[in-house]
This record gives structure tokens, sequence and C-alpha cells, in this order.
């Protein structure tokens, strides 16, 4: 997929009357490859007071890949989708990009390409990875564990409710009682084991902080939803909840997808990226309940 960010992205710094007002990259090895983490913040007033969270980084947009200047640019593509969906989430025209259905950022993905089709393929995707983790932690999609090319991780892999792609739930146990999940979307199997490991390193590696810092300092628990869940899960009684799921075969109702938005979300953003949409409508609410049993973060 062609990307123009070197040229897009040139002038995306605060210092140059861009948005973004920092990246910081490190070196991130995820079991035995040398990869490169990148975070970028955007600007202050550009987006509302951010949330406060407890494990993951505050950034507006994190990348990882081989190369540090794709790991950059990879992170200000997500910190273009954060901007845009903290501008329309509230929008007056809201509705035209399915917020009043789902105020997540399911489905969302930017791409500094040449035309915006090329985010638009990127959203169906992580449209597809969403809907799919969904329907199968409701019952209504089943799928099989195989193993992978990395050494103690397991591969759930779940067909594509619309035909397209294919998703993979990454999981492993890390140390005794101790779990860590990634899943990811991709076109072919490998591509989505790729990124569902990705994400399982970041877990992990969050987590071991977690367990340092509980050591050092009397920080509270987590208070995001999603955080909470994060540490949950990663618990032998949360573990023990998800494999309770990997046994459990679908018997009653399958999930029927349905495509409900498809569409670019244009603004300022526009300057620097294609920012586009694609909501497969979720089996149900209840991800976003206030609950830490839902496998979902």
């Amino acid at each position: 997929m062609l990307s123009l960010a070197a040229f897009r992205y040139r002038n995306v710094l605060k210092s140059d009357g861009g948005p973004i007002a920092r990246i910081a990259v490190r070196e991130f090895p995820v079991y035995g490859r040398r990869m490169y983490q990148a975070n970028a913040w955007l600007a202050d007033g550009v987006i509302p007071e951010r949330r406060k969270f407890a494990l993951y980084s505050d950034a507006d947009g994190t990348g990882a890949a081989d190369v540090p200047m794709v790991a950059r640019y990879m992170a200000i593509s997500e910190a273009m989708e954060r901007w845009a969906f903290h501008v329309k989430v509230r929008a007056d025209d809201r509705e035209l990009y399915g917020f009043d259905l789902d105020e997540s950022s399911n489905g969302m993905a930017a791409f500094p390409g040449m035309f915006p089709s090329q985010a638009r393929k990127r959203a169906m995707l992580e449209a597809v990875e969403r809907a799919s983790v969904l329907a199968w932690w409701e019952g209504l999609l089943d799928g099989e564990v195989r193993p992978t090319e990395w050494p103690g991780i397991s591969a759930l892999v779940l067909p594509s409710p619309i035909g397209y792609g294919v998703t993979v739930l990454a999981f492993r146990e890390v140390r005794p009682d101790t779990f860590a999940y990634g899943h990811g979307a991709a076109t072919d199997f490998f591509g989505a084991c790729e990124r569902a490991v990705m994400e399982l390193a970041r877990h992990e590696y969050v987590l071991g902080l977690h367990r340092l810092s509980r050591g050092v300092t009397a920080e509270a628990a987590p208070s995001d939803l999603f955080e909470r869940r994060a540490l949950f899960f990663s618990s032998a009684e949360g573990h023990a909840l998800f494999q309770a799921r990997l046994q459990r075969k679908t018997t009653g109702r399958r999930f029927v997808a349905r495509v409900a938005y498809d569409t670019e979300l244009r603004g300022p953003w526009s300057d620097y990226a294609a920012v586009w949409r694609v909501l497969i409508d979720p089996p149900s609410r209840d991800f976003l309940a206030d609950t830490e049993r839902y496998f979902f973060w």
C-alpha cells in the first residue's frame, strides 16, 4: 500500500504549525525480534482533556515497526484518527458516522496515502477485528485454536463475519497465573498473527510495569474500564473465564453482521491523512457495560 507519509507528515509537528506536540521512539523487542515503538501526542487544545491511564501510555497514537521512521508514521496516523474521533463523537453530525450507535472508536483508521480508499481498507480490518472478538465472546461466533511460530503463544483464529480478512486472538502465560493477550486482523493468518502478537507484547510489557510499581508505590487500581479488564483477564480468575469460553461451542443463534456505516470523516486532519470509519453493528452493547468480566479492551 503506497504511503505518502514522508510528504504528508512533513509539517505535522507543532513547531512547524502542525497538530503533533511531540513524538518519542524507543526500542521494543518482541520475542526475539528487534522492533521500535513510537508514541505521538497531539498538542494542547487539539482535543479535550485526555483520560487518565494507570497501565498504558496516555499518548494519542502508538505505532510499532522494525524501522523507527515507520513506527513514527504509524503513531502519527493513529493520532490523526484520535483527533477525528474526539471531534466527531460529540458533533452535531455524529450520526453520519455511527457514533449514535457506537460511541467508541471501533472501526476507525487513518492512512496518509494518495486515496481515501487506502484508509478504508484498514478501517475495514479494524471493524472485522472488533466485531469478531465481540461476537466470539458473546457466544455467537466460533473459532479454532492453532499454534504459532512464536514459542508458548497460541492463536484463536476467528473467521470474518463479512467474508473479508481474518482475526487472530493471541494468548500466553507470561509467568505462573499471569496471562497476556492481543488481537489483530489482516487479510491472511500470518499477518493477523503478527499484529496480535505485537499487541500481546504490549500487554505483557504493561503488566510487567504494573507488577514492579506495586512494590514501589501505593498506586490506586486503574479507574479506566478497559484497563481494569486488561488486569482482570491477566489473572488466574480471568484466564479461567477466557478458557471456559474457548471450550464452549456456539449452539444458539449465530452472528449476522451488518455494515452500518462505511464513510470518510473529513476535517482539519484531512490535510495530513484520510480518516475512515467502517462500523459493523455490534452484537449488543454489553461491551460498554461497567464490568471487568467482558473480554474486550
